[in-house]
């Protein structure tokens, strides 16, 4: 009996009826423009169930190549995984093949990275190799008032600067607010949207919160870093509405990705994702089509601050109202409303407005014509 056992497990192995070592991953980018280090999501039930494992811990993902390449197994704020992702590079009208395997993932440098900030009136302050950005806790108003706009740090460096820039910030060693060679926060938000919040747009007019009570990390680097936080309600029109905004930022990327969630406003309405005007900037792009509005500043340091939104649900209208430029669409009761939001610098990447506008033209796009992941 135990040699025919040992037969017909011989006869399995060698048609090849063993558990499979590797996940063909097929990615296709239907757009004519090649797409560089685009973050592909896959299952982690998906991987699991053709692997035949459910040790996340152990899942490496390769190249055409061959080569390793930086991979990271997003939580999403809950105890079991739920999905693995990783960056992808596809030429026009291409495919790219990748492949995940059992094994041990090396130690990648981490490239995105956000944390509350407790011992700066409780910022949650979050950033990439490109840009970063952080929101304004409860604490903060004793001090400068009410604000639940974003605020933006230009950068010229890869290198991750929140701790540093903080920590020489409150030793006296140099200000964040001056450029000393990494970049620095030159933009001011006050009681505004700053760059790129939401608000309900209602009776024609702009409904502003306050600043968050509560937060949420949720992953943390090295490819993604995201997070949420939970606003205290406020008036929108004679109802007290609840605001939860969950913020994302992925390697490389100049724009976060924002999911606003309001509860208490339980008719569709109009809301507006905005960034505040100023006596020294102007519009410099906007599309309804295609779903993004740009803005440059002329504010700090010598550079220009260049801003901008993209939505990924349709335009109603876009608008100077309420001191903003202002993108509007349709909000319904129980939506998780998804767009992008970010800034560029004159003095990293972004020399003219141009190179900005066509940055978001392509962000637009790529939205529209999502990469098309295949595994078997």
């Amino acid at each position: 009996m135990k040699r025919l056992a040992l037969f017909l497990l011989l006869i399995l192995v060698s048609f090849g009826f063993t558990a499979p070592k590797k996940v063909s991953v097929t990615v296709t980018n239907p757009l004519s423009t090649n797409r560089i280090n685009e973050t592909v999501e896959i299952a982690i039930s998906d991987i699991s169930k053709i692997l035949k494992c459910d040790d996340y811990k152990s899942f490496v993902v390769f190249d055409e190549a061959g080569r390793e390449i930086p991979s990271q197994v997003l939580f999403m704020g809950k105890k079991s995984p739920v999905k693995l992702i990783f960056q992808a590079t596809v030429e026009g009208k291409s495919k790219a093949m990748y492949e995940i395997r059992n094994g041990k993932p090396s130690a990648y440098p981490p490239k995105t990275y956000g944390r509350l900030v407790p011992e700066r009136f409780d910022d949650y302050s979050w950033e990439n190799d490109r840009i970063a950005f952080r929101v304004y806790a409860t604490a903060l108003i004793v001090k400068d008032g009410p604000s639940n706009g974003i605020d933006v740090w230009v950068k010229r460096t890869e290198k991750l600067v929140v701790d540093k820039w903080v920590k020489d910030y409150k030793a006296g060693i140099s200000s964040y607010h001056n450029d000393s060679g990494e970049g620095c926060d030159c933009y001011k938000v006050g009681r505004t949207l700053g760059a790129g919040a939401m608000a309900p747009f209602v009776n024609d007019s702009l409904w502003l919160g306050s600043n968050f009570e509560s937060y949420q990390t949720l992953d943390n680097g090295p490819v993604r870093t995201s997070f949420s936080v939970v606003y205290p309600p406020f008036n929108v029109n004679g109802k007290m509405v609840t605001e939860t905004r969950t913020f994302s930022l992925d390697a490389g990327s100049q724009l976060s990705a924002v999911t606003e969630e309001y509860s208490g406003y339980d008719a569709p309405m109009e809301v507006a994702t905005g960034i505040v005007k100023r006596k020294e900037g102007r519009i410099t792009a906007k599309s309804s089509e295609k779903g993004y509005a740009s803005y440059c500043l002329e504010e700090g340091e010598g550079g220009i601050t260049y801003l901008g939104v993209v939505a990924t649900s349709p335009v109603v209208k876009i608008i100077e109202k309420n001191d903003h430029v202002l993108l509007t669409t349709n909000y319904n009761p129980g939506d998780k409303l998804l767009y992008y939001a970010g800034a560029g610098w004159s003095k990293w990447g972004f020399e003219n407005e141009g190179k900005w506008n066509q940055y978001l033209d392509d962000f637009s796009a790529r939205i529209q014509h999502p990469l098309v992941v295949k595994i078997k």
